[in-house]
């Protein structure tokens, strides 16, 4: 009974940690979104300067910075 109480337990670990998007893949996310929305004009703001630190914070190594700015560009991306 430990053993699959201990498996259950790990595997749900395993599956939360796999939901979570890395900085490239959120990079790779916005960037078709920030260059659409800049060819129609809109004004990206605070978006493009959250993106600018994601894209600074990933070039230097910081992975979870990088990640966390990336979130809040997509959060404050202007609605298409």
């Amino acid at each position: 009974m430990r053993f699959f109480v201990l498996a259950l337990v790990l595997g749900l670990g395993l599956a939360a940690t796999g939901h979570a998007q890395t900085a490239t893949e959120l990079k790779k996310e916005l960037l078709p979104r920030i260059k659409k929305a800049q060819a129609e004009g809109k004004d990206l703001g605070q978006a493009q300067e959250y993106y600018n630190q994601g894209d600074k914070a990933l070039k230097d190594g910081m992975q979870e910075e990088a990640a966390e700015a990336f979130k809040k560009a997509k959060d404050a991306m202007p609605p298409e």
